[in-house]
């Protein structure tokens, strides 16, 4: 771009960004990456106790779910660590906008001499060699959380899948088995029936004769009848049990699946965050190679609208992170 483009965009920037309605929806922006934070921990804390419900209930059933449980709770505190990093990231970029604003540009902007520029500059190198390694420190922890978090999600979904198909085997063969008790209470029921009818018939005659009716073989009919239907109960709970285990483990994924877009959304935002730093030592850097130039560079109209777009940008910015730190510290 030509020095009159870039004059013309950085003072259309500027205007932009004086304007009232536009650092509001800027701070409204910035606010709203505190909001998607604090929501994706209440996604984190819900999942959470789901999975500890889980474990009650159905812990005894599945020995392997504590193990994924505990693995869990690691993932969630780094969550939380990472969650303060990212507030102490956010208070360290606002003393440097400040700094960046009130001290370096501020006494760029106001070079009478040449001693001035001389001056200037090397502040800027003391500026630029400064270390703010938490920034990195936090992308990093974020984005290595989220890719185990993506891979925690995904090996659960695969041994939920497993135990998913041991227990539709298991529902199916206890289905077979309840069909088998079934007829078989309904073949019982039908000699007792028979033999009901026929002691019945032979009542009259039995006791003409004397005879005494044991009943010996109607009582083996009764008790096997008897056997039957509590084995049948006993089918039908195990059946309700792997009914009742199937529907625990798929809502325990489920409650995963809007996690993983919370989580990644919140790390694509707070990436942002990490950016500043690097942006603001970049702008320190070609201002204090322009001045180093000499011959009025100071006085240049493209480089005097670069370090007042430079300024306007540190005030809205450094307030727009003091706001999401305050939505953190509400958390």
């Amino acid at each position: 771009m030509s020095d009159d483009e870039v004059i013309q965009f950085t003072s259309a920037m500027t205007s932009r960004l004086q304007d009232p309605e536009m650092v509001v929806q800027l701070h409204l922006n910035v606010k709203q990456v505190g909001t998607w934070a604090i929501q994706a921990d209440e996604s984190l804390d819900r999942v959470s106790r789901k999975f500890e419900d889980t474990v009650a209930k159905y812990g005894n059933d599945f020995p392997g779910l504590s193990d994924y449980n505990n693995e869990w709770k690691g993932y969630k505190q780094r969550w939380v660590e990472n969650l303060w990093i990212s507030r102490d990231v956010a208070a360290e970029n606002i003393t440097i906008l400040k700094r960046f604003d009130k001290v370096f540009l501020e006494i760029t902007e106001y070079i009478e001499t040449d001693q001035d520029r001389k001056e200037v500059i090397e502040e800027f190198g003391k500026f630029i060699d400064e270390k703010h390694d938490r920034s990195d420190e936090m992308l990093q922890g974020f984005l290595t959380l989220k890719r185990d978090i993506e891979g925690f999600v995904g090996n659960l979904d695969a041994w939920n899948k497993e135990q998913g198909t041991e227990l539709k085997k298991e529902a199916a063969q206890l289905k077979l088995d309840i069909d088998a008790i079934q007829a078989e209470i309904e073949a019982l029921d039908k000699k007792i029936k028979d033999d009901t009818t026929a002691l019945t018939a032979a009542g009259v005659l039995l006791c003409v004769l004397g005879a005494v009716v044991d009943g010996t073989v109607f009582a083996i009919y009764k008790s096997n009848r008897d056997a039957k239907a509590r084995e049948l109960q006993d089918k039908i709970r195990e059946l309700e049990g792997v009914n009742s285990n199937q529907e625990g483990l798929a809502s325990l994924q489920s409650s995963f699946d809007c996690l993983k877009s919370d989580v990644a959304l919140v790390c694509e935002k707070l990436a942002l965050f990490a950016e500043i730093w690097p942006a603001v030592r970049n702008l320190a850097t070609r201002f204090q190679e322009h001045l180093k130039s000499g011959n009025g560079a100071e006085t240049n109209p493209r480089f005097k609208k670069e370090v007042r777009l430079a300024r306007v940008m540190c005030d809205p910015l450094g307030v727009a992170l003091e706001i999401y730190a305050m939505e953190l510290s509400n958390r």
